[in-house]
């Protein structure tokens, strides 16, 4: 079985399984350049993980002292692993099988400092999933981070609450990262 390695913290050096089937695991290099990027941000934060695969970017920020964590992914088979795995551990991860856009009104009246969004490479609802962020359980100053393939612009939908910040390039991957905005 195919396993990650969470990089820091507490759980550092702990082995995540990789669900089988349409799981494709960011690169270690790239979930490391995130939490660099948003180092200062971590401790005590409220972490989302939007179509959370295996779950390792939760078990990583829960590692660096983020002070909870929820993930979100369509597969039962992907949730109950992250279940399983976070009982193992002995961390409480709060997983959510569900679409990932009918999550986000559902968490609505949540107050997420940190969401992290890794969609399938095939995804066709970038918009609507920006605009649910927008809409849906953010902090004031929230941080929102979205992965999609180089060279892609998937992102044209306005937002209210969300301001383009940064883009970093890991190969094939880009992550674009949003600021939450305070609206009046």
């Amino acid at each position: 079985m195919t396993t990650l390695r969470v990089t820091s913290g507490r759980l550092k050096g702990r082995r995540i399984p990789v669900p089988k089937g349409e799981v494709r695991p960011t690169s270690e290099r790239a979930r490391q350049g995130y939490f660099n990027i948003v180092a200062d941000r971590i401790e005590s934060a409220h972490f989302l993980d939007l179509f959370a695969g295996s779950g390792i970017f939760s078990f990583e920020a829960i590692s660096r002292g983020a002070a909870s964590a929820a993930t979100v992914d369509q597969s039962r088979a992907n949730t109950e692993a992250i279940s399983g795995v976070a009982q193992s551990l002995q961390v409480a991860i709060e997983v959510v099988n569900s679409d990932v856009i009918s999550a986000l009104g559902r968490l609505k009246g949540r107050s997420f400092g940190l969401v992290y969004a890794d969609p399938p490479y095939d995804y066709d609802r970038y918009d609507d999933l920006l605009r649910g962020i927008d809409g849906g359980p953010l902090a004031e100053d929230a941080i929102v981070a979205i992965e999609h393939r180089r060279r892609s612009e998937p992102f044209s939908a306005k937002t209210q609450r969300l301001s383009h910040w940064r883009r970093a390039e890991y190969g094939e991957v880009w992550i674009t990262f949003f600021n939450s905005v305070r609206t009046s």
